[in-house]
């Protein structure tokens, strides 16, 4: 079956982000108290939301991990990450511009799904310059599911009118992984990213060869 759609996790696969995850994740330490994280423990904090963000943040510095604690750093996260005061420090990971305009050129389909915020999600894109690219752009609060859940990714491919047998989800962890086999999609992964992609995967080590692992 030929792909006709793409839907993209974000960190860690279209965008390096670690130094906003940073950013975010100092302004929830910094209301308890605590220490800061570097750019570098910052990517271990990215891929199940801004919630397990913080957790993890707190459980990195010593911090409390009640849910009122969690509650008060999950604010403080969401309003730094979208402060719109306060510049996306995020890069484009190489390639991705030009991969998506050759694919596009093809009449591929593109959506984004991912945990992050959808407010900060649009931010992201939009200030590194590629949000036109997308038709859909489905956050982890714009649905009650999030990936691994495979209702997340379909909540994604449904407005593109894209069926689950020729669409492919490209991503860098085994959330982005099980939704796309769970949803019966192709499952592309990327080396370059903070998750780790199970054996099983197919999986690129360049965004350039994503069309390439897609037969287009």
């Amino acid at each position: 079956m030929t792909i006709d759609t793409v839907i993209f996790d974000l960190d860690g696969t279209l965008v390096d982000s670690a130094a906003d995850i940073a950013f975010a994740a100092n302004a929830a330490l910094a209301g308890e108290g605590l220490e800061p994280v570097t750019d570098e423990e910052a990517a271990r904090l990215i891929g199940d939301g801004a919630r397990k963000a913080v957790e993890r943040a707190f459980a990195l510095r010593g911090g409390p991990l009640d849910e009122c604690a969690l509650d008060r750093g999950e604010r403080a996260f969401s309003q730094a990450y979208a402060d719109p005061a306060q510049p996306v420090l995020g890069r484009l990971y190489p390639g991705v511009s030009e991969t998506l305009a050759r694919m596009a050129g093809v009449g591929i389909g593109f959506g984004v799904c991912t945990n992050k915020p959808q407010a900060a999600a649009v931010r992201t894109l939009s200030a590194l310059g590629i949000a036109d690219r997308f038709a859909v752009l489905v956050g982890g609060d714009r649905t009650p599911f999030r990936k691994p859940d495979p209702r997340h990714l379909l909540a994604c491919l449904a407005p593109l009118g894209g069926r689950s047998e020729a669409a492919a989800m490209v991503g860098d962890s085994a959330n982005d992984e099980e939704a796309a086999r769970a949803a019966g999609t192709t499952f592309v992964g990327v080396s370059f990213g903070y998750g780790r992609p199970s054996g099983t995967a197919c999986v690129v080590h360049r965004f350039h060869d994503i069309p390439q692992a897609l037969g287009l």
